[in-house]
């Protein structure tokens, strides 16, 4: 499938050189990060938190002139309507002010993100490796474990990255061409309430042009992606014995550390 990126390049984004995901050795899904060399870029609807990649385009904010704008673009799209005809579609639409009614906006939201979170794919890491409650809720309670990638080899191979903001408040958004749509999707992907901030998180994203399948999601890395795998300080002997065998035989020599040992 096609797949298309609205990232600034990568030379001009400050990251770590290595970035982090906690994930738990006794989850089926999350054991593919090393058996499989694989991330998954997960879809905004399965997130926790309700506002994440959820900002919406505020429609309801237009005056008039913006209004105006947004109505004439969408209404030269029609190449079946003579030019006059457009401008009495824009003139009517203006009249119905159909983007001031709240009902329609929701309806509308409902619509547009069904199929943006069916096509967006999220992978949410931290420059942080040594967050207890990361390790707590991500990795088994310290009995998983912490993958940590070259963040330079791994933006690069899946299209690009950034880190993750965290204003007071989230940013208006208004519509294209008001405002252009890598800046809408920018924000709506790299902004998060200020309470998330503990997470220090960097993220990537993928778009797809049609509705991306569980297949699609699963994307397999190549090997000099991985820096270092750190072991929960709670993994019984039997998951250690396990982890590093499958380290070893689908990864390489890379550096398995300890928790106790690295925080």
């Amino acid at each position: 499938m096609k797949q298309e990126t609205t990232f600034k390049n990568l030379d001009d984004i400050e990251f770590p050189k290595v970035l982090y995901k906690y994930r738990s050795w006794n989850n089926i899904y999350n054991k593919r990060f090393i058996t499989e060399r694989e991330v998954f870029m997960a879809s905004p609807n399965q997130f926790e938190d309700k506002f994440d990649c959820k900002s919406p385009v505020r429609y309801d904010l237009m005056n008039h002139k913006q209004a105006k704008t947004v109505y004439t673009r969408i209404s030269n799209l029609d190449e079946n309507l003579s030019r006059q005809q457009k401008r009495n579609r824009v003139r009517e639409l203006l009249n119905k002010k159909d983007y001031l009614k709240p009902e329609f906006n929701d309806n509308y939201q409902k619509i547009y993100f069904k199929g943006y979170f069916e096509r967006l794919g999220i992978l949410s890491l931290t420059a942080e490796n040594c967050l207890d409650s990361m390790w707590e809720k991500y990795a088994d309670n310290h009995s998983g474990f912490c993958v940590g990638y070259n963040s330079r080899i791994l933006f690069n191979f899946l299209g690009g990255g950034g880190k993750v903001a965290y204003p007071h408040q989230l940013p208006i958004l208004l519509p294209y061409p008001i405002m252009s749509r890598e800046e809408i999707r920018w924000k709506q992907v790299y902004f998060k309430e200020k309470k998330w901030e503990f997470e220090k998180e960097y993220r990537t994203q993928k778009f797809w042009e049609y509705p991306a399948t569980i297949s699609d999601r699963q994307i397999t890395l190549p090997k000099e992606a991985f820096n270092c795998v750190i072991l929960g300080k709670n993994m019984n002997e039997y998951d250690r014995i396990e982890i590093i065998d499958s380290i070893k035989n689908n990864i390489g020599n890379i550096d398995i550390k300890e928790q106790k040992n690295v925080c």
